[in-house]
C-alpha cells in the first residue's frame, strides 16, 4: 500500500482523532471542523480514488504498475511537497501547533504530536531546517520539545543551540533564538523533574502528584 505524506492527508489524520472521543459537547468547533474537512479538494481526491471502484482489494494490494502510475500521476505532487523544506514546515505547523489552538484543553491538543515528531525527525535528518529562515527553523524543533522524553529534550536543545551559532551575533534573529532558549529550557527542566508535563494531566486524565500540584500553582500555563 502506498503511504502518502501530504499536508492534506495530515489534515485528515488530525481530524480522524475526533472519532475516538465519546462526547464532543465540550468542544463546539469539533463537528464544524469535521464537516469542513470533507470539502477539502485534496482530501476528496485521495479518498475518492482510494475507496472508489469495484475491486478495492486488487487496487490496494495487487494494483501493479497501472495503479502505481495512476497514483504517481495524480498524487505525486502532494508527496513531493511534503518532502521539501517548506512542505515539511507547513506539515509540522499543522500537526504540532494548530491542534493546540483548535482543541485547547482537550486531549486532541496532543493527539498528533507523535506524527509531528516523526515528520520533524525526518526533516532535520535531511537538513530541511537549514533551508528555511532563522525565524522558521525553531518550528522544526518544537515537536522535540513537546515530546515527554528526555532524549528528545536534549536533541531539541542541541538543535536550538546550533541555530543560535548560525545567527549573526547581535542580530534580531540571534536575539529571538536566545530569548527562546529560556522557554525551551523550562520544557527540559520539567521533563527532567517529572518525566512528563503536569499541565497535560487534567486533559489526559492523569492524576497529578502532590509535587506536580504545587508546581502547577507556580506554572499554570504549562506546555
Amino acid at each position: 500500500m502506498v503511504k502518502l505524506y501530504s499536508i492534506s492527508s495530515g489534515i485528515q489524520k488530525v481530524l480522524s482523532f475526533q472519532a475516538a472521543l465519546k462526547s464532543t459537547a465540550r468542544f463546539p468547533n469539533f463537528r464544524a471542523i469535521s464537516s469542513a474537512s470533507t470539502t477539502h479538494p485534496d482530501i476528496n481526491r485521495i479518498t475518492s480514488y482510494w475507496f472508489g471502484g469495484d475491486d478495492l482489494r486488487k487496487k490496494w494490494f495487487n494494483g501493479g504498475p497501472q495503479v502505481d502510475s495512476e497514483i504517481r500521476a495524480n498524487f505525486g505532487d502532494l508527496v513531493e511537497k511534503a518532502q521539501q523544506p517548506q512542505g515539511s514546515l507547513a506539515l509540522i505547523v499543522l500537526l504540532d501547533q494548530f491542534p493546540r489552538n483548535i482543541f485547547r484543553g482537550s486531549p486532541l491538543s496532543y493527539s498528533s504530536d507523535a506524527m509531528a515528531l516523526k515528520v520533524a525527525s525526518t526533516a532535520v535528518a535531511k537538513g530541511f531546517d537549514r533551508n528555511v529562515t532563522h525565524l522558521q527553523q525553531p518550528i522544526f524543533y518544537l515537536p522535540f520539545f513537546h515530546d515527554e522524553n528526555m532524549v528528545s529534550q536534549v536533541a531539541a536543545a542541541s538543535l536550538n543551540d546550533g541555530l543560535l551559532s548560525r545567527c549573526a551575533p547581535g542580530s534580531r534573529d540571534a536575539e529571538y533564538v536566545e530569548t527562546s532558549r529560556g522557554f525551551f529550557r523550562s520544557h527540559s527542566d520539567c521533563i527532567l523533574r517529572f518525566g512528563r508535563f503536569p499541565s497535560r494531566n487534567e486533559a489526559l486524565g492523569r492524576k497529578s502528584t502532590a509535587e506536580e500540584v504545587e508546581y502547577l500553582k507556580e506554572h499554570p500555563s504549562g506546555f
